[in-house]
């Protein structure tokens, strides 16, 4: 019954709330009460305080708090484990994610899994990159999706894919043109940032302090819909992975432009998970499956790109043979 009780002030800490936690659970909010109560007592320490909006962790509880997350992955574990003896029949797989990647990616490689395994369910959470890192690092979520995390020793990363940030603008901007633009050449024009201490945003401000430039942005939002809607109305850039921006890119609402600077194009999203935890079986067998999906996906977003720039090189071959062969007449001419 002591993983009742971990489970119990797993939720509890996670609303802030027992009365939300009791919906939640569907028990008495005083049985539940008197769960905290004795955990209490058999630690000597308050493990919440109690405020007039709820409740809220102490430092004791924040250690029972990390102590009870390994608990129940560990039980998790041993559950799965045992259910391979007869096939992947049953699990949860927890996600920490970054919003580009809501559109196509995830739907689709849940669906697919799915179908495979129905029995396997799924936890998912949209979050900012800093935040996915954290939930990793803190072990309160199987595998995290982030755009360019920082190296951490209590991180592994799985996979990568690299998405290196494109200046994304509406078809009729003054620089939609341009093969590629620098993000000095951006600062001239309205930006609707991240937030700051997200990936890209970190990102972003490295390589303008690298440039010896400054943007001050007129937006800063976590919200990708709103920075997509701000480029549209009023002459505005935005920067995004060319993947998070897939929708509006194919349908010629908005245009993605390169970006020179170097640091930019170093980018990727990660797949992280804690290097000192194993991962229940249905996560691990998701990330292995995730992989493939991502790497399908990322294919065909750039293809494109890929066309595109085969298409330019043809271009500038015929331009390049054309040019020889005039130059060639001319020496004949002057023979």
């Amino acid at each position: 019954m002591i993983n009742q009780s971990l489970r119990y002030f797993s939720v509890i800490a996670r609303h802030g709330s027992i009365r939300e936690a009791a919906e939640e659970l569907h028990i008495a909010q005083s049985a539940l009460s008197r769960q905290v109560q004795k955990l209490e007592e058999d630690f000597g320490v308050p493990l919440f305080h109690r405020h007039a909006r709820g409740v809220e962790l102490t430092s004791a509880g924040e250690i029972f708090l990390r102590h009870a997350q390994i608990n129940l992955r560990q039980v998790e574990r041993v559950r799965s484990e045992i259910d391979a003896l007869k096939g992947l029949r049953r699990g949860t797989v927890s996600i920490r994610s970054i919003e580009a990647l809501v559109p196509h990616l995830l739907p689709r490689a849940v669906a697919r899994f799915s179908g495979r395994y129905p029995g396997i369910q799924f936890e998912i959470t949209i979050d900012g990159s800093d935040q996915v890192v954290a939930a990793v690092r803190e072990g309160r979520t199987d595998i995290g999706l982030a755009f360019y995390p920082p190296a951490e020793a209590e991180l592994e990363t799985v996979f990568k894919m690299r998405e290196p940030l494109v200046a994304v603008m509406s078809a009729d901007h003054p620089l939609a043109g341009r093969p590629r633009v620098s993000l000095a050449d951006c600062a001239a024009y309205p930006i609707a940032s991240p937030m700051k201490h997200t990936g890209s945003r970190i990102l972003i401000d490295v390589a303008c302090k690298a440039a010896g430039i400054h943007i001050a942005p007129s937006l800063d939002t976590n919200s990708f819909q709103l920075r997509v809607e701000f480029v549209k109305v009023n002459h505005g850039i935005t920067f995004l992975s060319r993947l998070s921006a897939w929708d509006n890119l194919r349908s010629g609402e908005l245009v993605a432009v390169p970006i020179r600077d170097r640091l930019v194009n170093n980018a990727s999203i990660d797949a992280i998970v804690h290097s000192a935890r194993q991962l229940p079986l249905a996560a691990e067998e998701f990330l292995r499956f995730l992989q493939g999906e991502f790497q399908d996906l990322h294919d065909l977003a750039y293809a494109p790109v890929k066309r595109e720039a085969a298409a330019g090189g043809s271009a500038r071959s015929v331009r390049a043979a054309a040019k020889g062969s005039a130059q060639r007449s001319a020496g004949d001419r002057r023979t």
